[in-house]
């Protein structure tokens, strides 16, 4: 499985290297859209900032949602921190009188909330991007590259695929279905297969790992299994040409745009890292060749995911979020 990926977010990058056109509309009904369901429309930090820089007369309802999103949330976080800090001034009195199990959680949960709305608010004010803004979860919103009549495009789409036709509750009975196996493209992903193909540009991507595989070696008796997310980067620093598939699903006025990422197993050093799965790196011209399956069989196209980059991997154990 990928657990998160670190996406590519300069815009401009993918029109140059990939000529791949920014589809604008798409972005701003995702912003609105933002705008009405935070928790729905999750998008990294980093590509507000794309967009946020750019002066574009297309770019500019997009600036103006992420500009009444984070007026929104400025004021919301701010009451909190306010909130919380009173929660905490009490609880402090509280163990300075006598130490309670109610008074110490009310201690530590206060402090966690502040310090993570103050991170919010700083994330707002930074100009430059840090690793963790490029972070893409499971249900976040993700720019694909797709190809559509010949054009390649810059799309918005949900990192977690519903295929046409499911329910939207399958999205939690179906947790994995952000990754595509390989050996299952003929089979579950059978509908979109050869038909919506897309590519992610990642500059890496981070797994969750069972402490013990990572060491190497069995549980020791009693032990309990404990994890740990790595994060993988190319070594060479080149960027991850990942394809994918996607899916339009409708129901009534309702469109979801979503995507997967197909994986493989895993080269010999993230395998020793402790994971058995890995996202597929194309060669520029495979990436390419991906990008339009119609009139190939899937001989064509299993040859083309054949046809990889591979550098080495490095990892460490991920920053906190």
């Amino acid at each position: 499985m990928c657990y998160a990926a670190l996406v590519s977010a300069d815009l401009r990058r993918l029109e140059r290297e990939l000529g791949a056109r920014i589809e604008f509309a798409a972005f701003q009904r995702a912003y609105e859209a933002r705008l009405v369901e935070p928790k729905a429309f999750r998008i990294p930090i980093a590509l507000d900032r794309q967009f946020l820089g750019m002066t574009d007369s297309a770019a500019a309802p997009i600036v103006e949602a992420i500009e009444k999103f984070r007026k929104q949330h400025t004021t919301e976080w701010e009451a909190e921190i306010f909130e919380q800090r009173r929660r905490h001034a009490d609880a402090e009195r509280k163990l300075a009188q006598n130490v309670t199990k109610s008074a110490q959680k009310d201690f530590q949960v206060s402090t966690d909330k502040i310090e993570q709305r103050l991170k919010w608010l700083k994330d707002f004010r930074d100009a430059e991007t840090s690793e963790e803004d490029i972070v893409m979860y499971p249900m976040h919103y993700g720019p694909l590259v797709t190809e559509v009549d010949g054009e390649r495009r810059v799309t918005p789409m949900r990192y977690h695929c519903r295929l046409p036709g499911h329910a939207p509750d399958m999205d939690k009975r179906l947790m994995g279905n952000y990754n595509a196996r390989i050996d299952s493209l003929e089979d579950w992903w059978r509908p979109i297969f050869g038909k919506n193909h897309g590519l992610l540009v990642l500059d890496g991507f981070r797994e969750n790992v069972k402490v013990h595989d990572m060491q190497g070696r069995e549980l020791k008796e009693g032990e309990r299994p404990e994890n740990v997310v790595l994060q993988f980067n190319p070594k060479d620093e080149t960027p991850m040409l990942v394809p994918c598939i996607w899916a339009r699903w409708e129901r009534g006025g309702e469109v979801l745009n979503s995507m997967a990422l197909i994986t493989d197993d895993p080269p010999v050093e993230v395998a020793q890292a402790g994971h058995n799965r890995c996202p597929i790196n194309l060669t520029h011209d495979s990436a390419l060749a991906w990008l339009a399956p119609k009139g190939r069989s899937s001989a064509e196209l299993f040859e083309i995911l054949a046809q990889r980059h591979r550098p080495y991997y490095e990892h460490r154990v991920a920053e906190a979020a």
